[in-house]
């Protein structure tokens, strides 16, 4: 098969174009024909090296954990998908796998796709769209008439979220640049404050939830914008949030990292939201399967500020001839 792969840690032209045999299926297991891919800042972390300390690879690495396709096979113990199922997955790490013509999933990863939506939308949304749902539903609990602020609301898991805060009923106020405002008071945000002219840590008002999905604040300073049972939710692992986590639950406010988990479950929740309309991938830009297009969307994820999500059409120049 066709597939991208680094043999060690290094910049975007790390990447080689190469052949692979075929994932051989496991019990548990589905072999998907990936038709898109979606990329996610954690790609470049990976081929960069940057988390080489928590998450251990071995070379050659097919990276990639956002995938949309369709079903060509199941493993033995596998009841829930069938082949010609179209299906979208988050693919934890280490193993990811996206970046290729095909890969084996446990079926606990896979949900059908949202009808409605292409491949390539429906790539888009794995660890965004879960992060953003996990981090509101499962540890915000936000509901009808919640004061939510989101930090980063233009960007990949922003756009998500401010859709699902306005699905709930939340009273939403969205952080970005000028540029995105129109962009994020369509996705369902009643006030939008450009970061570049505003402090956003210095608002007059209070929230029930502060979601930092950009990762770069902490729960003290965002402190003064929380009520006083109010919930501090942030992307960025550090020391200072790591230790904030775990003392705030003494206190009233309370502070919580999101680390994103793959779930089924979840993943079907989006789908339902996608499937009324509810819920809508913005999508920036989708590359060709090229190592050019490649380097190019790796170089795009490192520079910051893109809108919504980049994914990639797995239309691999000789596949059809294989």
């Amino acid at each position: 098969m066709n597939a991208f792969t680094i043999d060690q840690y290094g910049p975007p032209t790390a990447f080689s174009a190469t052949k692979l045999s075929t994932p051989l299926l496991g019990a548990k297991e589905v072999l998907i024909k990936v038709h898109a891919a979606g990329f996610n800042p954690l790609d470049y972390k990976v081929r960069r090296g940057d988390l080489k300390s928590v998450i251990r690879i071995s070379f050659p690495k097919v990276l990639g954990s956002d995938v949309a396709g369709t079903v060509m096979g199941v493993g033995s113990e596998v009841t829930t998908l069938q082949p010609n199922d179209e299906v979208y997955a988050m693919l934890p790490a280490p193993h990811f796998g996206g970046y290729a013509e095909y890969v084996a999933v446990d079926a606990k990863h896979i949900a059908l796709k949202p009808k409605n939506l292409s491949f390539e939308e429906a790539s888009s949304i794995p660890i965004a769209g879960l992060t953003a749902w996990q981090a509101l539903r499962t540890k915000g609990n936000i509901t009808q008439g919640s004061r939510v602020l989101i930090n980063g609301a233009s960007g990949g898991v922003g756009t998500f979220a401010v859709q699902i805060a306005k699905d709930v009923g939340a009273q939403i106020t969205g952080v970005c640049s000028a540029a995105n405002t129109e962009l994020v008071k369509g996705l369902g945000a009643t006030d939008v404050i450009d970061y570049r002219l505003q402090d956003f840590t210095k608002l007059p008002y209070q929230y029930d939830v502060v979601f930092d999905a950009v990762g770069n604040q902490t729960l003290s300073s965002c402190k003064s914008i929380l009520s006083k049972k109010g919930i501090f939710i942030t992307t960025g692992v550090s020391f200072t949030n790591v230790l904030n986590q775990t003392l705030s639950i003494f206190g009233g406010r309370k502070s919580k990292i999101m680390m994103v988990q793959a779930d089924r479950e979840d993943l079907y929740q989006l789908a339902q939201f996608a499937e009324a309309d509810m819920l809508k991938p913005v999508i920036q830009k989708v590359y060709d399967a090229t190592k050019k297009d490649l380097v190019e969307a790796h170089q795009q994820l490192e520079g910051g500020h893109t809108v919504g999500k980049l994914v990639m059409r797995m239309n691999f120049p000789d596949a059809d001839e294989e």
